[in-house]
């Protein structure tokens, strides 16, 4: 577990934030924004709070868990400082996230469909230069049923897959500043687009590897 005490001390500093943060809270948080980056949802302080934290403590959990119930787990040896960085850097995005609730329910001016746009942009370019590197597994990466039928093909897919996630968050961290609907169209577009090339291209590389 010492490969993930970087996560395990983000997690531990959003407890404490929220502790301390608690008594500032007003009695409903915002916790959901709509394309206009506009608040719609409301929870009660008390567990809204924590949210952030125990949602890192569960898929920290669900990532500890996975290598160990893949039937290609040992594959997980081949990639394991990718694997861990890539979990690593899942538990800060999501504190950052929390971080980002916290202010805005404290009254900060923040646009949160920028600050989030940006974020994910930014986690995207962060994977796609990593995802070469992931071996073949069922679990993480770009898993079709060509994809996962043939490491060729995985590997192959992975390659490009890392480029487009690269150019994906590029575009989402540029069309970050356009008008909220201008902006939920755009980030739409290019994770479709990303998707069905990623799949397109698993397909081509199966039939070509077969």
């Amino acid at each position: 577990m010492r490969k993930y005490v970087f996560s395990f001390l983000f997690i531990a500093l959003s407890f404490v934030i929220s502790l301390i943060a608690l008594p500032y809270m007003p009695d409903q948080m915002a916790m959901h924004w709509n394309i206009n980056g506009e608040a719609d949802q409301f929870w009660n302080k008390s567990y809204a709070v924590f949210f952030g934290p125990l949602l890192m403590i569960v898929m920290l959990s669900l990532f500890v868990l996975l290598p160990k119930v893949d039937p290609k787990k040992e594959n997980y040896k081949k990639f394991s400082g990718s694997y861990n960085i890539f979990v690593n850097m899942f538990i800060v995005f999501f504190f950052l996230l929390h971080i980002v609730t916290i202010g805005y329910n404290l009254g900060l001016d923040l646009d949160i469909s920028l600050v989030v746009i940006i974020a994910v942009g930014l986690f995207f370019i962060i994977l796609g230069n990593y995802m070469p590197r992931i071996k073949h597994n069922y679990f993480m990466g770009i898993r079709t049923p060509w994809t996962l039928a043939n490491e060729k093909t995985w590997t192959k897919t992975h390659q490009l897959g890392g480029k487009m996630f690269v150019l994906a968050g590029v575009c989402m961290m540029l069309i970050s500043f356009l008008p909220g609907l201008y902006k939920f169209i755009g980030l739409l577009i290019i994770i479709i687009f990303t998707l069905l090339i990623s799949t397109i291209s698993s397909y081509i590389y199966f039939n070509r590897y077969k």
